[in-house]
């Protein structure tokens, strides 16, 4: 039996900053995902063709295969059928399945691009170099699946998608399962890495649900590029997980969905007290496709219901981290309001009291060109575990515009408001540009722990009359604190050190002794580099150094995102510890005014998003 090994972290950190506790999230821990190429010298090689090679049936070449085996298939050719990882005897060997023109695909930590030349005249795009994996089940079964216990298998280089006549796919790779087949922890399968594969759905469709279902411990997805997952009146999703307890990486893929991009929860787990955790989603890019959308002018005709970029419905100690995301309108009454983030316990009706989101970290994130920013519920409706502990640092959100791709509803909660909050615990918004059309925030439930500082955000009125801090039923700023965030106040500098455009000072008499927030009338008063082209080039966005706010946040700082610092992020560089992992593990970085600890693993490969 495969010894499966699930790491538990029992920790949150706590920092003091003038004497005043800030809970700050528990970051994942993924070191027992092995996601690098591993060392194949001494593997055993079969191949699989149609003619000349040891097998012709891809899944007799399956069965076969031990641990330490490398599977190669033919560049151009069709595999058909829906596939079996079957579970092998306990090894850390590993089952490769992998093309026979890896030479023309890129490097592992370089993002697969379906389209791009190589230098092979008959495999003259990456995507024709690879071995396609196609099923044809009318039913829906998918490419892969796998059996329980499966573990150590990595797919490498391949196309997986489904025929034109399919058009009801419920999914294309099955990294696990669900119900009476997976409820225990021993048939959870173990290392399954997708490496470098073009998986696509097509718009012939009516339902392509998603690429590929992490319901595995230990799995990866690295450098792929996943499209066409799209539905109409269903959620569909690039990437998923219900019944997988981590954990996970996902790192530098592209992820295009009409429902959510990424998805954690959305079904009960069949595994008692699962709850998805230690997830890494670092340098992926979330887009949905104006021509899915019916207002643009390239609209290509099918009406797709779209949701959200990422949504957890349950999930703990999650790293979001250096990201663009791009592209979420309103899409009502069957999809959503358009927000980029969705943080959303759900326990499925009590099938699922466990659920929990909790211990999130978003930051160095790029998110433009949605209806409405972050909205965070903090429980199900009241009910179950209440999410604590969520860090959003260093992100940059430009054209959040209610007018543009909002619902509407100019009188709502939705319409480019940049925050909408339930009752999350030590909530902390730190260190963002965020450039919206609607309230910082639309606040509905009282909360403890909520930290506002060192953010730059629009502060104009709405097209719906609304401003600045802002919960119903009461006025912006001071009265909102005193009804939502009643613990935040002027002494303990909870709402600190902000530049609120277009804001009316007025409205925060409580914050202005001991705590300093700013409110200069327009952008120019802000000297940015060069506002007006923010979305031409992000480090235009930059203060310059005569702005009042340079150098002028809590801990020395420009206010405002770290341009230079998110730019890193998106484009991860440089070689810090040589080490056979080609992809980088962050720790954990906590600043505040006095001291400064940046623990890191670097990596031997990088990898690079834009």
């Amino acid at each position: 039996m495969q010894k499966i090994i699930i790491p538990i972290v029992i920790f949150c950190l706590t920092l003091f900053n003038i004497g005043l506790a800030q809970i700050l999230p528990t970051l994942p821990n993924t070191a027992s995902i092995e996601a690098c190429f591993p060392d194949t010298v001494g593997y055993k090689r079969i191949t699989v063709g149609p003619s000349g090679r040891n097998y012709s049936d891809l899944q007799k070449a399956l069965d076969a295969a031990q641990p330490g085996t490398v599977i190669i298939l033919d560049a151009g050719i069709v595999y058909t059928g829906g596939f079996v990882l079957p579970v092998k005897p306990a090894s850390t060997r590993w089952i490769v399945l992998m093309g026979s023109k890896m030479d023309l695909l890129p490097a592992q930590g370089t993002r697969i691009e379906p389209t791009a030349m190589t230098s092979d005249p008959k495999f003259t795009e990456q995507r024709l170099a690879m071995p396609s994996i196609v099923t044809t089940n009318l039913s829906g079964i998918p490419c892969f699946s796998t059996e329980p216990g499966a573990h150590h298998y990595r797919l490498v280089g391949l196309e997986i998608s489904a025929h034109a006549s399919v058009l009801n796919s419920y999914g294309l790779i099955n990294f696990g399962n669900s119900g009476t087949s997976q409820n225990q922890v021993w048939q959870i399968p173990n290392q399954m890495v997708l490496d470098r594969c073009y998986v696509h759905g097509h718009s012939q469709a009516t339902i392509m649900k998603y690429g590929i279902r992490l319901d595995c411990t230990n799995g990866a997805v690295l450098d792929c590029h996943i499209s066409d997952f799209h539905s109409i009146g269903f959620d569909a999703q690039a990437i998923s997980g219900i019944n997988g307890p981590g954990p996970f990486k996902i790192i530098n893929n592209y992820l295009e969905a009409s429902g959510e991009n990424i998805l954690f929860g959305g079904g009960a787990a069949s595994i008692p007290g699962l709850v998805p955790s230690d997830i890494e989603v670092l340098q992926n890019h979330f887009n949905k496709p104006k021509s899915w959308w019916t207002k643009d002018p390239s609209y290509a005709g099918k009406h797709w219901t779209v949701k959200n970029l990422f949504e957890l419905k349950t999930g703990t100690r999650v790293l979001l981290e250096g990201n663009l995301m791009e592209y979420c309108w309103a899409d009502l009454p069957i999809g959503q309001s358009g927000y980029a983030i969705l943080l959303t316990i759900r326990t499925e009706n009590g099938a699922s009291p466990q659920a929990n989101v909790s211990d999130i970290t978003i930051r160095n994130n790029y998110i433009r060109h949605t209806g409405a920013g972050i909205s965070i519920s903090g429980s199900d409706d009241g009910n179950g575990i209440r999410s604590k502990r969520i860090l959003i640092q260093n992100n940059v959100l430009e054209d959040i515009n209610g007018p543009l791709y909002g619902d509407q509803n100019t009188a709502g909660p939705n319409d480019g408001t940049a925050f909408h909050l339930g009752e999350p615990e030590n909530l902390n918004i730190d260190h963002n540009s965020i450039f919206q059309t609607g309230p910082i925030t639309w606040a509905y439930k009282k909360m403890t722990g909520f930290r506002f500082t060192n953010n730059i955000v629009n502060s104009s009125i709405s097209s719906g009359g609304y401003q600045g801090i802002y919960g119903p039923g009461v006025k912006q700023g001071d009265a909102t604190f005193a009804m939502y965030f009643p613990d935040v106040t002027d002494a303990n500098k909870q709402f600190h050190k902000n530049v609120l455009i277009a804001g009316d000072a007025s409205k925060y008499t409580n914050f202005k002794t001991i705590s300093q927030n700013y409110f200069p009338s327009k952008y120019s008063d802000v000297a940015f580099v060069d506002f007006s082209n923010g979305p031409k080039n992000i480090l235009n966005y930059k203060l310059k150094s005569n702005s009042a706010y340079s150098k002028n946040s809590s801990d020395g700082k420009d206010i405002g995102a770290d341009l230079d610092e998110l730019i890193r992020s998106l484009n991860q560089k440089g070689i810090v510890l040589p080490c056979r992992c080609m992809y980088q593990t962050q720790i954990n970085f906590i600043k505040f005014k006095y001291i400064q600890i940046h623990l890191r693993i670097n990596c031997k490969l990088q990898h690079q998003i834009m």
